[in-house]
C-alpha cells in the first residue's frame, strides 16, 4: 500500500475491505455489512483542509455518503477562513500542505473565534511520535495516520461527534451560576467590574469553566479590553432572529485570549439595534447562557436593552455598580425600583461601589443606606495600577495578581458566594 511518499492520488488514504465501502457520489449506501449506518444528524458539519484536490474529492464523496455536509479546502488559511465563516462541527486537515502545514491550522483554529466547540483530526501520513505529540499540542483532538481504512475513518468521525454531543446534550441540562452586572449610569467601571469578577473565578479552574458574556448596548467593549479581535460585523446575533440560541450554537462563538483563561461572548461592534429581537428568542437565549460554563458572568451595561428582563430574571446574583456620589446614587435607587415592581427580590441583588474617578462623596456606610441594600465590595482605583493592566489588555487580577486592588474583587467574589 502506498504511503504519502507516493502521494498525490486519492486512493492511498483509506484502504477498503471491499469495493462497497467507497461509494459513489451519485449512488447509495450499500446494503448488507459493509453499509455505514449513521447516528449523526444530517445537520453535521465536517470541514476538510488539504491541499490535493483528488484527496478532498475522495474525503467529500466518502464523506458525504456517510450522511455528512462537507466542505473542503486547498490550503491552510482558506481553510481557517472556511472554519471561522462556516464554523463546522469538525475538521478534517493534513500536515504537509505548503505555506501554511497542518500544525499551524490546528493552532490558529483552536484560538480562533470556533475554536471552543470545534474537534480537529488530523489525517498524515506521518507516523512519528514528534509529530503526534506536537499536533496534539497545537489543538488536535485526535491524530490518525494513513493508510485508514475507509470504514474505520468515518467510525471514529462519527465517534467523536456523538461523544461531543452528548456533552453538549449534558452542558444544556446543566445550569451554570449565572451573575449579571449592571449599572444604571455609564462611565463608573461596569465592564471593568464584570471582566475582572470573571477572571478572578478563573483560578484553580480549566479554561472552559468560565464566560464571560458582553450584552452592552449598543457597542460591546470587552473584545477590545481583553485584546480579542471581533469582526466588525460580528453576526452571533443570527441565533437569536432564527430563535435557535441553544449552548451548542452560542458554544461556537466563543472566544479566547491565551492569556486569560476564560471564554468571551462577544458583543457587537457597531451599534447594532436588538431592538426587533422576538422577546420568546431572547428568554431562550437567557437560558441558554446557563449551559455555556460553571460559571457565566454577563455585563449588562447601563441602557436599556431586550437582554435586560430576561437575563435579570434569570440571574442568581445581580450586582448594581454604583460610584459614590449624589447624582448616580439617584440613578440607582430608580433602577432599583424598576426591579422591585417587575417582581426581581432584592435577596439576589447587590451592591458593588465602583470609585474610577476618585470622588468620594458618600461613604460605604451612606450608600447602602440610600439604597437599603448590602454593599458586596467597594473598589477603589488606583490609577497607575489599572493604566498597567489597561496597556497590557489584561484584567488587573491577571496583569498584577498581587496589587492591593485584587484584594477587594476577591472580597467581591467571596461575598458573592454566598448569595
Amino acid at each position: 500500500m502506498a504511503r504519502y511518499g507516493n502521494r498525490r492520488s486519492a486512493w492511498w488514504i483509506c484502504r477498503t475491505v471491499s469495493s462497497s465501502a467507497i461509494w459513489s457520489t451519485s449512488g447509495s449506501p450499500p446494503e448488507g455489512r459493509g453499509a455505514f449506518r449513521s447516528y449523526i444528524p444530517v445537520t453535521a458539519r465536517i470541514a476538510v483542509i488539504d491541499d490535493e484536490a483528488p484527496n478532498r474529492t475522495y474525503l467529500e464523496t466518502l464523506l458525504g455518503n456517510a450522511g455528512f455536509h462537507v466542505q473542503a479546502a486547498a490550503g491552510g488559511n482558506d481553510g481557517v477562513v472556511l472554519v471561522e465563516k462556516e464554523r463546522p462541527d469538525l475538521v478534517l486537515v493534513d500536515l504537509m500542505m505548503p505555506e501554511v502545514d497542518g500544525f499551524a491550522v490546528c493552532e490558529r483554529i483552536r484560538k480562533g473565534p470556533a475554536g471552543a466547540d470545534i474537534q480537529i483530526v488530523v489525517l498524515s501520513a506521518l507516523d512519528g511520535l514528534d509529530a503526534k505529540v506536537r499536533a496534539l499540542e497545537m489543538g488536535a483532538d485526535d491524530y490518525l495516520v494513513k493508510p485508514v481504512e475507509s470504514r474505520e475513518l468515518v467510525a471514529r468521525l462519527k465517534a467523536m461527534l456523538d461523544g461531543a454531543e452528548r456533552l453538549r446534550q449534558q452542558g444544556s441540562l446543566a445550569r451554570g451560576r449565572l451573575t449579571v452586572v449592571v449599572g444604571a449610569k455609564g462611565g463608573i467601571g461596569t465592564s471593568t467590574v464584570a471582566m475582572n469578577l470573571a477572571a478572578l473565578q478563573t483560578v484553580g479552574k480549566s479554561p472552559e469553566a468560565v464566560v464571560l458574556a458582553d450584552l452592552a448596548v449598543p457597542v460591546g467593549t470587552l473584545g477590545s479590553m481583553l485584546n480579542i479581535q471581533v469582526p466588525d460585523q460580528w453576526a452571533w446575533r443570527e441565533v437569536l432572529e432564527d430563535g435557535a440560541a441553544s449552548v451548542h450554537r452560542l458554544s461556537s462563538y466563543l472566544m479566547r485570549n491565551s492569556q486569560v483563561p476564560l471564554r468571551l461572548l462577544p458583543g457587537v461592534r457597531r451599534g447594532s439595534s436588538y431592538r426587533d429581537m422576538r422577546p420568546e428568542a431572547i428568554s431562550s437565549f437567557a437560558t441558554s447562557l446557563r449551559g455555556l460554563a460553571e460559571t457565566i458572568v454577563v455585563d449588562l451595561g447601563n441602557q436599556p436593552s431586550p437582554f435586560a428582563p430576561p437575563l435579570l430574571r434569570e440571574a442568581d446574583v445581580i450586582l448594581v455598580v454604583v460610584e459614590p456620589e449624589v447624582i448616580c446614587l439617584e440613578l440607582t435607587g430608580q433602577f432599583l425600583s424598576r426591579l422591585r415592581e417587575t417582581g426581581i427580590l432584592s435577596h439576589r441583588i447587590r451592591l458593588v461601589i465602583s470609585n474610577p474617578h476618585g470622588s468620594l462623596q458618600l461613604s460605604r456606610t451612606e450608600v447602602a443606606t440610600a439604597l437599603k441594600l448590602e454593599v458586596a465590595a467597594m473598589i477603589l482605583y488606583q490609577r497607575d495600577e489599572f493604566s498597567a493592566a489597561s496597556k497590557r489588555r489584561l484584567p488587573i487580577v491577571i496583569q498584577q495578581p498581587q496589587a492591593p486592588l485584587v484584594g477587594q474583587f476577591k472580597e467581591l467574589m467571596q461575598a458573592l458566594a454566598a448569595v
